[in-house]
């Protein structure tokens, strides 16, 4: 039997706050951290550090449970092999309009992200890509119920 806390990391994030977060989590991993003072441990300052710092912080003013917040960081941790595995995803992954390497995401794949399986792997996780795809049709299918898969992007 697992326990609460493994339950906690593999459970669903709500699509629509996680979405948010990720928006959250990206704006301020390009912001650097404030210096340290004063003796004891801090973060390093790198992007990751940043951005889960500020999901961290934005999920507690909200007033959001710890088990929330365990599942979001969990799925964002895990959000390479989503990257990684880009070309699994078509046109929910694209080159993003800049020449800096950045990509386009459509919001339906990080709605799909917050809700699908996430396996066991070991002494890890990873998610199960077939249940991204699936969760990310079915998002673009309500959001677009006549339209071909074009839905809104965010650029990474």
């Amino acid at each position: 039997m697992k326990s609460q806390f493994i339950q906690d990391l593999q459970a669903p994030a709500d699509p629509d706050r996680f979405l948010a977060m990720t928006q959250v989590y990206q704006r301020a991993a390009s912001v650097p951290l404030p210096k340290p003072s004063g003796p004891g441990l801090h973060l390093s300052d790198m992007p990751i550090n940043r951005g889960m710092q500020a999901v961290v912080g934005a999920m507690r003013k909200h007033g959001d449970s710890e088990q929330a917040l365990r599942a979001t960081m969990m799925r964002m941790m895990h959000m390479d092999e989503i990257f990684e595995a880009r070309d699994h995803f078509g046109d929910y992954i694209r080159p993003g309009m800049d020449d800096e390497g950045s990509i386009e995401v459509a919001d339906v794949l990080m709605k799909a992200v917050a809700v699908a399986r996430i396996l066991p792997l070991g002494e890890g996780a990873c998610f199960d890509l077939a249940d991204v795809l699936v969760h990310a049709q079915r998002f673009d299918a309500a959001d677009n119920p006549a339209a071909p898969s074009d839905s809104s992007r965010a650029e990474v």
